[in-house]
């Protein structure tokens, strides 16, 4: 049985207990809370309305799949959508010194071009230099792309969105300012994408601006909230509150990473307690389960093996951040379940789009939500 489903079933029998034999008003209160917090648990609709699932997710391709082609070019996207059928291309925005959105991970670009001292944010766009061969892989150490490819450019985020009209993106604001963000919506507008693209930031205020910008487009978790998420969820709080993001987006260390990393010499017992308390307590079936009876999808990144693809999926994920979404397809071709199984539980994708009106009405605003 999952540990956070006895740790919650613990809690309210305590708060019962413990306002039984106080016997005392308070006492009760804090029992019958303890009761309704499991109630609203296991059955949230009976307060909150659930969010439209918005996209298949079962295979996002990292930076496009950067273990099978240069990441975060427009031969990755071509290849992951093209060659792998990746439901969804994960991607890193910046703003050029010219105002110009490209697509590119670092803002200083030494270890994905080899050249010192260019930074995106104080460089125009056709100055930035392309990105070199053999670039290694972030979440496969000792790994880079085996074979070279003619497009090393950085490219504009428009350019995506006018060669593929239909991906679904998700996309990591790195230089979050405000600039950033509106220029993002006014593109994601212009070109009909706000319903077919998740935005957001490990950062708390990139999120905050994003949301302040344009709250109807789907937003994913930054840190900051994710750590909100579980001091509200561990009191039972959250049972009683609105949740005004879609997307509940993790790293995961698999086995196979943890080895990789150990034998660099890059497994610090820092690291290692991060990813046991990332594990046990923040990507566990029951707020997995939780957050999707709340329409709240789960994706984690970024795993690249067998064993931590069908770890996740066992445990419920709606989706998996890969750098090689070749092989992942090959997988969940091979193993159909998983997908049956995340859209049976997801329901039917909402096709139409959906607005302000989707959301929790009214909006939540910053003090009304976790």
């Amino acid at each position: 049985m999952d540990f956070t489903f006895v740790y919650l079933a613990t809690l309210a029998v305590a708060m019962w207990s413990t306002g039984a034999i106080v016997g005392t008003s308070i006492g009760a209160v804090v029992g019958m809370y303890g009761i309704a917090v499991l109630v609203l648990y296991a059955f949230p609709s009976l307060l909150h309305k659930r969010k439209p699932r918005l996209f298949d997710g079962v295979l996002l391709a990292h930076r496009g799949g950067a273990a099978e082609r240069l990441e975060n070019t427009m031969e990755a996207f071509r290849h992951a959508i093209e060659d792998t059928q990746a439901d969804i291309l994960e991607l890193d925005l910046h703003l050029t010194k010219d105002k110009q959105i490209v697509i590119t991970h670092d803002s200083d670009l030494e270890r994905t071009t080899g050249v010192r001292g260019v930074i995106v944010e104080d460089t125009d766009f056709d100055k930035l230099p392309p990105y070199k061969q053999h670039l290694e892989v972030t979440f496969k150490p000792g790994y880079s792309v085996p074979d070279e490819q003619e497009d090393t450019r950085i490219p504009l985020l428009e350019e995506l969105l006018q060669r593929f009209p239909n991906a679904k993106l998700n996309m990591d604001l790195k230089n979050g300012t405000q600039e950033l963000v509106q220029k993002t919506a006014e593109l994601l507008r212009r070109y009909d994408r706000t319903q077919t693209v998740i935005w957001g930031s490990s950062v708390n205020r990139v999120l905050e601006l994003c949301y302040e910008h344009d709250p109807t487009i789907p937003l994913y978790f930054s840190f900051g909230r994710v750590a909100k998420l579980m001091v509200f969820f561990y009191t039972g709080l959250l049972a009683f509150m609105p949740i005004r993001e879609e997307f509940y987006e993790l790293p995961y260390a698999s086995p196979a990473l943890k080895n990789q990393m150990e034998e660099q010499g890059r497994m610090s017992l820092g690291v290692r307690f991060a990813s046991a308390l990332l594990d046990v307590f923040l990507l566990n079936r029951c707020i997995i389960s939780y957050l999707r009876r709340r329409g709240v999808e789960t994706y984690v990144f970024v795993v690249n093996d067998e064993e931590g693809w069908r770890t996740m999926y066992e445990r419920g994920v709606a989706g998996v951040h890969t750098d090689v979404p070749s092989k992942l397809r090959q997988f969940l071709d091979a193993n159909p379940q998983y997908a049956q199984r995340i859209r049976a539980d997801g329901g039917d994708v909402e096709h139409s789009g959906r607005g302000e009106k989707d959301r929790l009405v009214p909006p939540p605003s910053k003090s009304g939500d976790l």
